[in-house]
Parts: C-alpha cells; sequence; structure tokens
C-alpha cells in the first residue's frame, strides 16, 4: 500500500472516530446506512480529420460510470465510483496503441476506481473531503473536473473547505496524485509529486473576488531519464460579478496570475496569466467577448495542464498544451437559447470565433470556429459541436465533429 493510501485509512479512521464522538455526544443514536446508487452513461462519436494524416481519426466510445454513497455517521459521507469506457469503433489514436496514420483522440478504453473518498461537516462551518475526488476551483482554468471527456481527472487528496472572515470561503488542500482522462495505462497518464493549494474567495461590490496559491508538484512518465517534470507556481486573483436590468445582463470576468517553475522542472522563467471577459445577455441572446494571454518567458510559456481544457481556447484542442512563445486567444461568443422544439426541450445554439497568435511577437498560429447546438429529450442529454482550425503558423488544419447522448438513471 502506498503511502498516500496509509495516510488516507489513518486520517479517514481519525474522522470517523472524531466523527462518532463528536455526533453522538449531541444527538440520539441512529440508523444512517441507506445507501444510494447513481449510473450515468454517455455515448459518443467523433470524427477528426487533420492535414498530415493518412486517414480520420474514428471513435464511437460508451462510458459507463456509477456510484454509491452512504451516510456513514450524520453529517459523515462515504463515497465511491467506478468509470469504464468502452471502443466500439477504435480507428483513433488513444495515446496508447499508436496509430501513426490517424490523428490522436484521448479516449481509451478502460475500467478503473474513479472516485473514493470520505466527506464530513461535523466541524462547523466546515466541509472536510478524503480520498479520489473531482476537485473544480473557480473557472476550472488553473485545476478542474474534466467532464467532456469519457475518462475525468480525479485527484488523491485532503481538501478543507470553511467560512472564515464573514461570507469568505477558504479552499485549502495537499494531493501527491491526479488521474488524468488520458487514462491508467498511459504511461502520462497520473501526474505524480507533493501538490498544494489555497483559494480564498468573497463577495465584494464589483462581484465575487478569487485569490489564489496553487503549488503543484507534476511529474509524469517513467523513472529516469524519460521523467517528465510540469511543476509550478501560480498566484494570483480572480473577480467575477453580474448585474440584471430590466431586459438585459451584464457580466464581467478578469484575472490575472503570475506563475513561474517549482521543484525539479527544468525550466526557468515567471510568466503572466490575464483574462477579460464580457458578456451581455439581452433576452434569449448571449454576446460574449473574450481575450486571454498565457505568457512566455524565455522560451517557457504558462502551463495549465490540470484544468477543463476542453473548454478552453477551441474544441479541437490544439493547445492543450500552451506554445513555448505563449498563447493569445481572442474570441466571440453568440448563443441563442430556442427553449422547446417539439420534443426537444432546454434546446441552446452557439457559434464562437478563436483568434489565436503568440505572446511572444504576436505571430498569428491561426483562427477556429465553433458551433453548438445541445437539446433534452426523454430524460436524454444530446449535443452536437463541430470546430474547424485554419492553422497559420502553428498545428495543421483539423475539423473535428462531436455527437453525444448521456443519461442518468
Amino acid at each position: 500500500m502506498g503511502v498516500m493510501w496509509k495516510t488516507l485509512l489513518v486520517l479517514g479512521v481519525t474522522f470517523y472516530t472524531l466523527g462518532s464522538t463528536f455526533v453522538f455526544a449531541q444527538e440520539p443514536k441512529e440508523a444512517v446506512f441507506e445507501p444510494r446508487f447513481s449510473t450515468d452513461w454517455r455515448l459518443r462519436y467523433q470524427s477528426l480529420e487533420r492535414d498530415g494524416f493518412d486517414e480520420d481519426g474514428i471513435a464511437l466510445t460508451a462510458r459507463l460510470r456509477t456510484a454509491l454513497e452512504i451516510d456513514i455517521l450524520p453529517k459523515t459521507t462515504f463515497l465511491a465510483e467506478a468509470e469504464g469506457n468502452l471502443a466500439l469503433v477504435d480507428n483513433f489514436n488513444d495515446g496508447r496503441q499508436i496509430l501513426p496514420t490517424r490523428p490522436f483522440i484521448p479516449d481509451p478504453e478502460g475500467l478503473e476506481l474513479n472516485r473514493l473518498q470520505i466527506t464530513t461537516e461535523i466541524l462547523p462551518k466546515t466541509r472536510l473531503t478524503l480520498g479520489r475526488q473531482k476537485i473544480a476551483l473557480d473557472d476550472w482554468r488553473f485545476i478542474g473536473s474534466f467532464p467532456f471527456r469519457q475518462n475525468d481527472q480525479t485527484i488523491d487528496a485532503l481538501r478543507v473547505e470553511t467560512r472564515v472572515f464573514g461570507a469568505g470561503v477558504l479552499d485549502i488542500g495537499y494531493f501527491n496524485k491526479v488521474h488524468r482522462p488520458l487514462g491508467q495505462k498511459n504511461i502520462n497518464g497520473v501526474f505524480e509529486g507533493d501538490s498544494y493549494f489555497a483559494n480564498y474567495n468573497i463577495g465584494t461590490p464589483l462581484g465575487r473576488l478569487s485569490t489564489f496559491h496553487y503549488s503543484l508538484g507534476l511529474e509524469s512518465g517513467p523513472l529516469g531519464s524519460l521523467r517528465q517534470d510540469a511543476s509550478s507556481e501560480t498566484t494570483g486573483f480572480r473577480i467575477l460579478g453580474r448585474r440584471d436590468e430590466a431586459f438585459i445582463s451584464y457580466v464581467w470576468e478578469g484575472s490575472y496570475a503570475r506563475q513561474n517553475e517549482r521543484g525539479g522542472n527544468p525550466a526557468d522563467y515567471s510568466a503572466d496569466y490575464i483574462l477579460g471577459e464580457f458578456t451581455l445577455k439581452p433576452g434569449q441572446f448571449t454576446f460574449k467577448t473574450r481575450a486571454e494571454i498565457l505568457g512566455s518567458d524565455q522560451g517557457h510559456s504558462v502551463q495549465t495542464p490540470l484544468a477543463s481544457l476542453h473548454r478552453f481556447q477551441g474544441f479541437s484542442d490544439q493547445f492543450l498544451t500552451t506554445p513555448p512563445d505563449g498563447l493569445r486567444d481572442y474570441s466571440v461568443f453568440l448563443e441563442y437559447d430556442l427553449g422547446r422544439i417539439g420534443p426537444f426541450r432546454r434546446v441552446k445554439t452557439f457559434a464562437r470565433h478563436h483568434w489565436f497568435e503568440s505572446h511572444v511577437n504576436k505571430r498569428a498560429y491561426g483562427k477556429e470556429i465553433n458551433l453548438s447546438l445541445t437539446g433534452r429529450l426523454e430524460g436524454f442529454r444530446m449535443a452536437i459541436e463541430y470546430a474547424d482550425y485554419k492553422a497559420q503558423t502553428f498545428s495543421a488544419n483539423s475539423r473535428a465533429l462531436f455527437l453525444s447522448a448521456e443519461f442518468d438513471f
């Protein structure tokens, strides 16, 4: 048994004992073991055409995720969740079976333990979560879950969320292993290393203000000369505000952070992250403009490997790793809420256009158009997404199509 899991076991027993003493000293004993099961299933078709490959990547995958949740004490819950992904059509490079004639689609087959955690709220205004869990902070730009891919991202962590200084929320934690969407059998499917995070957010007249510091130990790959180290430290703040008028709403978001290398990372850099976004919501329309800059210093750029990456920089996933010269992403977004159309409910459609360029010398990387149509049909959540990336000086022309159906039961 690894050191982390020994630690989790000891802390879990400690929490259980403390919970028993604290809760049952104040409340009558009662049976709380009432198991709850939940399952979600998703079928997805993805095609990916990229210049330079002889054939398209074609993936038809079915993901099944099942969770068991039990209240083992008042205010204390145990959760276990398994996740399996089956490739019904596997004409794609999944990172394990290398098909050099086809592009990479990170939805490998596999069966794994997705979550195993204990959560307790026995302490006033505090929630403690111990074990393998999902962690999604702020807008998920630096630490997030990865719900888009068939394999989610989970973290072996001890997390404490507590209300301090009035209405403020302090979110702190430690972790030493990240299970990435690439899958356990991928040589880079797990990050290891001592990591710490601290996030404090509070309401202000301008909106919700978050300040954060993330000290991440991120080693992956086989031991020895092939071992990779992407460890970093990032410190910054974020503001998110909203104002509602009679016929229109305004939303604004801004963020700044400074990142540098940490530990065994061979890079030597100190680079800026900057975000500015403004949204108008008149009636059923949403119009958004956004500028995001991941800076570069001495040939090393801001990296966010724990982000929910498909949410950023376009659906074709060209920039999962920030280029050495950094990245500037300027985009405009238009969404329309159609409501109900025939048997379909909650129908929404949007279009987004990205302009990408380097942070150093502002060299044009390329442009991308994203289109999306989502809705519900008899309990199913359905989505169609399309991406068309036109390369200029980075990567290659790419076209991606996603068809998804998801159901909870």
